[in-house]
Formats: C-alpha cells, structure tokens, sequence
C-alpha cells in the first residue's frame, strides 16, 4: 500500500505555490487550506480517516452498570486495524491492544485512550464513560410456606421470593431484626419458635452490590398438643405457651417421679407420653386445661405402677425403740411418702403418736410431706395398732389417690424388742487426764457397744460434763496420721467445718477447737479452762445401740 502525502509533504507544496504565483496566491492557498482541513471528519485525523469514539459512542457500546463487569469494543476505525494503548485507566479497568475495555466500577469515569491504525500519527482522546446504577432486588412474602406452631421445627424456603433487575444472583441472610431462634442455609429459613403469637421474620436479601431488609409477618400458633402427639420431648416453656398453670408447671419441672424418686416429672412424662393409655383431648387443638389433664394422667399412670411394688398391707412392725422410756420408735411409711411429688396422709394413729414430716429437701411442692410415724416409749397404746395410709400425689397433682396401705404396729414388741437405744455412760479416771483424751475414749467405748457417741444434738444436758461430736461426723480424727490401738492426741471432729467451740450446757468445761492457720484440722487448745485436766467422772452419751449394755 502505498502511504498518503503527509502533513510536511504538503506544507511543501503550499511554499511552492506561494514561490511560483505570488502572496494572493499564498493567501488563497492559505485560505483554501484552513477550510479543506479543519473538519475532515469529527474526531478524525483528516490525513488518513482515522476516527475514534465520541463519549456517546463509547457509552453505548459498554452500558456500564455499577457493580456489575463489563466488557465492550471502543468503537473506533482506521485505514488499517486500529490498536489502543492505555495512557490513564482507573483501577479496576483495563484495556487491550484490540481496544476492548474491560474491568468493573461503581461511579462514573474516564479513560485517556491511545488510537493507532499504523498508517499515520496515532490519536490520543479522553473518553468519559457514565456509570448507571445497580438497582435494589425485589422481595416479597413467601406464599406457599407452612403455619408456624411454638416447639415445632419449621422451615420455608425463600428462593423465589426476590428478584434482581440486573439479573444478579441473590442471597439471603439473618440480620439483627431476625427471631432468635431462626437461622438461614442455602435460601432456607428454619427454627423452632418458642412463643406464639404474631411475629414479624426479618431478613436481607443481597445482589452483591445492594441489600434490602424484608419483613416476613407471621402468626405462630400453639404447637404444645402436636409436640405432644409426637416424639419431640415438651418443654416447661411449652406447657405455658399451652395455658397450663404456673403450678402444675412447677410440679412437672421438679424431681420426685419414677421409681428412684428422684427422676425429674417432666422426663418422666416425656418418657410415658407416647406409650401411655390416657387420651389428649382436643387432639392437636387441645386446650391449656386439655394439656394438664393428659400430663397429670400420665404422671398418675408412671405413679400407680411405681406403688405397685408396694404390698397393701405391710408385715406387722416390731422394730426399733429406745434404751430409755422416753426414747421413741420411728415407724417409717412406704419409701415414696418421702418424695416431692408424694403425700401420704395416715389415718387411726393414737393421740400420743406424732406424725414426723418435713417441707425441706426432696420434699418440695406442697408440703408438709409425712415420711413416719414417731411411738413414745411409754406410748399408752398396747396390742396391735392397724395405722392406714393414703399414698397421694402431691398437691399441685390434684391430690390424686394412688394407693391405700395398712400398716399394723405391735405396740408392745416394738418397745421391748428395742434397738437403735439412747443411753448415758460415765468415764471414771483416778489421775488428771484433759479433756481431749477423755473424749476419744468415749468415741472408743461407744463403738465398742456397738453404737456411736451422740452428736450435740442428740446429748440432752446431763449432770456434770457430757462429750459429744459435732453433728453428721462419724470418724474419730487424731493429730500425727495412722494410729494403732487408741487414740494419741485426740482432735476436735470436722475440718473447716464450722465448729470452733463445743459444749453440752453452759458453765461445764467444753472442748474448744481452733483451726491451724494452714486450714488443716482443727486442734484441740492445751491450755485455759476449755482443755482443762481433772480427776473423776466426766458423762457421755451413746446412740444407735443394738442393746441396753452395761457401763
């Protein structure tokens, strides 16, 4: 191809034309000139027809939209192939030697662009691109998602709920406004609601570039009765969504079911609640009322073959009295009466019997619990005494009849076939001894009989001085580790136990511990009046004996 008459080339052939026809000739030139080459073509060089895109062009060619990559051909053209050079691109663009322009952008910009078709001097030209904006996705409630119901999973699927302008992907996620319990996997919202009611499930759904917050209104029914129906377990939290009381809620929630007695109510009733012959009422729409009934029909089912074990009428008692006259003997009732969610009330006892109960530990939820029956010594009763026991479930279960029991008592055995006794025993020393030896020899001496020494609470203040341990202490302690035959230096009972001092009555000598300042066992003082020496008898007290031994 043979390359067109540059601009010096023809600067040349003016200056002959001026040389050859004279100045109007120059002027004319001159004149000619300016107007056959100032407008060869918009954009153009008028040497060759290179032309290259007008922001116009450029702009329809890319349709650049924020946010989203784009790639276009600039629109240019030339006597050959044209090339662009880059000579100022923002970041995120970039531009080939075929002038294809690439990249993505939030904003509008400019490019500086270098055009060469390879015949003539290349063009430089800044182009100013217009970004236009990502617009937000589309949402809408969900249409075809089930009713929500409290203890129940639920899950909705919300991937044709939204839509995007730009066609872009979407997404879907928690934010702060979603319930608790709620989460989002793979366009899926799912959770277990824990109250009913009207609810509003907020979520965000993103195109990448722009997130909208949507507000999912539901209502969440009461889904106690279909927990129920199942084999979910039913929780506290769903029996009062139901409307069940606050007091049969307590109940459930504490321990004292099944055959142990200490099994917690509401296990036991979601261990029994599939497998049981009561009936829920109302099905899955069963009321608050509906509800308790079936969970106390259940809990009355698991208790009346828990007392199934237990003979309507007990062997004849005998068992169990004092050494003394006025020791009594504890008749224990059947082992539930003991549990919290057990009563049992007794019936023909004699006037002179007391009825021993409690309101404290596993005896909770609407005591007082009656656990025995306490027989003076010297009881007026004689013969055979038939007491009736009502076995019950506590209070808060309706005070439901479980069983009836007989249990006879022979008063008169019962007394003289005495054990568990009560009995005071004297220590009699010829030389001065203090007082911490003398009470590990009364520790010794009851052990020996076959019984214990009495803690402080079961010594009852004799005459002159009475060793006692601190009570719930069963284990005689001594300084200086392993003893052999006795005792080398007796200890006060109890490490950090909270007894620094003991003594029967006001006004007798005491031991008197105080603890080491290494927080080891506490050790008996050696000096002053509550470790003081003597010479005679010191009194003590034995319990549990299986007899009325002699001293």
């Amino acid at each position: 191809m043979i390359k067109p008459l540059s601009k010096k080339i023809i600067s040349i052939f003016k200056l002959t034309i001026i040389v050859l026809f004279g100045l109007p000739a120059f002027i004319n030139a001159g004149t000619i000139d300016d107007s056959m080459t100032s407008n060869v073509g918009s954009d153009a060089n008028w040497q060759t027809g290179l032309s290259v895109p007008s922001d116009s062009a450029a702009n329809a060619a890319c349709s650049i939209t924020a946010g989203l990559a784009f790639s276009c051909t600039l629109p240019a053209s030339g006597s050959d192939t044209v090339s662009c050079t880059g000579v100022s691109l923002p970041a995120g663009v970039t531009l080939s030697n075929a002038c294809v322009l690439a990249g993505t952008q939030t904003g509008d910009f400019s490019v500086e662009v270098s055009f060469d078709d390879g015949v003539s001097d290349a063009l430089s030209r800044i182009i100013n691109l217009t970004t236009a904006p990502n617009q937000n996705p589309t949402v809408s409630d969900p249409s075809a998602c089930p009713s929500p119901s409290t203890g129940v999973v639920w899950s909705c699927n919300l991937a044709g709920t939204a839509s995007d302008p730009e066609a872009q992907s979407l997404s879907f996620a928690t934010n702060v406004d979603t319930p608790s319990w709620a989460s989002i996997s793979n366009n899926t919202i799912s959770g277990t609601p824990d109250s009913s009611g009207p609810i509003s499930v907020a979520y965000s759904v993103s195109d990448g570039v722009n997130t909208v917050n949507h507000i999912y209104n539901i209502t969440v029914v009461v889904g106690t009765a279909s927990i129920i129906l199942s084999s979910d377990p039913v929780t506290a939290s769903n029996l009062t969504d139901a409307g069940v009381s606050s007091g049969f809620v307590s109940a459930l929630s504490g321990s004292g079911c099944g055959s142990d007695g200490t099994s917690n109510c509401l296990t036991v009733f979601n261990t029994n609640k599939s497998s049981t012959a009561c009936t829920l009422a109302g099905g899955a729409s069963a009321t608050g009322a509906q509800t308790e009934a079936f969970a106390q029909c259940v809990i009355v089912e698991d208790a009346t073959s828990t007392a199934s074990s237990v003979a309507a009428t007990q062997p004849t008692e005998t068992a169990s009295s004092g050494c003394s006259a006025t020791v009594s003997q504890e008749i224990a009732l059947p082992s539930m009466c003991g549990y919290s969610a057990w009563r049992c009330y007794v019936a023909n006892k004699p006037s002179d019997w007391t009825l021993l109960s409690t309101t404290g530990g596993v005896n909770t939820g609407g005591g007082p619990a009656a656990y025995a029956v306490d027989i003076p010594g010297n009881t007026a009763s004689t013969g055979t005494v038939n007491l009736q026991v009502q076995m019950k479930l506590a209070p808060n279960y309706s005070d439901h009849l479980i069983k009836t029991v007989t249990i006879p008592i022979g008063v008169t055995a019962a007394i003289s076939d005495a054990v568990n006794g009560t009995k005071h025993f004297t220590i009699s020393n010829s030389a001065n001894y203090q007082s911490r030896y003398d009470y590990g020899m009364a520790y010794d001496s009851c052990i020996n009989k076959g019984g214990r020494l009495a803690n402080k609470s079961e010594t009852n203040g004799t005459g002159g001085h009475s060793f006692f341990q601190p009570n719930g202490i069963t284990t005689k302690l001594v300084k200086g580790g392993t003893i052999s035959g006795g005792w080398s230096q007796a200890r006060c009972y109890g490490k950090n136990q909270g007894y620094p001092a003991h003594s029967t009555k006001s006004g007798v000598n005491r031991l008197s511990c105080t603890q080491s300042s290494n927080g080891s066992w506490m050790n008996c003082s050696t000096g002053g009046s509550n470790c003081s020496t003597f010479a005679g008898t010191r009194n003590y007290t034995c319990v549990d004996l299986p007899s009325c031994p002699s001293n």
